[in-house]
């Protein structure tokens, strides 16, 4: 049997938490600012300056801003669900309609987005997969653009309600309810950041296809056309279940 190395033995330590933290959040402006100039241009990364209001790192394209909450685990490891704060998820004041939820003077939410992120310890090395998910991407897996299987169905669409019901407290997201980008290019593009696999629009499709769904507004292309530009374009970006 292999005895595992000391960074793996360190980044498990309970009491290296805030240390794990620390290196991980890092690394992921690391490899998101590499993949933004890879495109062409400066991502601004910003840290909030007090740890309360759900999120750890504030990414901007200068189009679009998201709000992210990071969560880690070593690969191997057992955890399946990591509790988000509600708000963080829920769509903000502008949006809040356009994805079916009702409008609430307390309720709106921020819109951000939740990094996974699994961490595979090689003796002095660390290998990172992200995982993301957010409403746009939920709404995906709720309309059955992003296929689903077993228990992961009733899940996920679980999530909806429990989201909806208040705008407070904290949400269990399931690990099934992320998607694993191909890259931290392809993350940037299925955040709805700018990168050299943004070619499509698929986040302002989404969009239109909730609306149709939710508010009766009528789209550009037919329907089945506006679903297959979005399944299509996030099984290039993604590595679906």
């Amino acid at each position: 049997m292999i005895e595992p190395s000391h960074l793996h033995t360190f980044l498990q330590a309970e009491a290296n938490s805030r240390a794990r933290e620390f290196m991980l959040t890092s690394r992921v402006a690391h490899d998101l600012t590499i993949a933004a100039a890879t495109r062409g241009y400066a991502l601004l990364v910003y840290y909030p300056t007090v740890d309360s209001d759900g999120f750890d790192l504030i990414v901007d394209d200068r189009d679009k801003v998201c709000m992210l909450q990071l969560k880690s685990f070593l690969a191997g490891g057992m955890a399946t669900r990591w509790a988000i704060h509600r708000k963080l998820l829920r769509p903000s004041l502008l949006e809040i309609e356009w994805f079916g939820f009702e409008p609430s003077a307390v309720g709106e939410g921020r819109g951000g987005g939740v990094l996974l992120i699994e961490a595979d310890v090689k003796d002095s090395t660390v290998d990172l997969k992200y995982r993301y998910t957010d409403l746009s991407i939920l709404t995906a897996f709720w309309m059955g653009l992003i296929p689903l299987h077993g228990n992961s169905v009733k899940a996920i669409d679980a999530l909806r309600n429990q989201l909806a019901a208040e705008p407070g407290g904290k949400i269990d997201i399931p690990k099934t309810a992320f998607l694993e980008a191909r890259s931290p290019e392809h993350l940037l593009a299925l955040m709805g950041l700018h990168s050299r696999y943004s070619h499509s629009v698929w986040p302002g499709l989404l969009i239109q296809l909730a609306r149709h769904e939710y508010e009766g507004e009528p789209l550009v292309a037919s329907k089945d056309t506006t679903r297959e530009l979005i399944s299509e374009e996030l099984k290039k970006l993604a590595v679906l279940p």
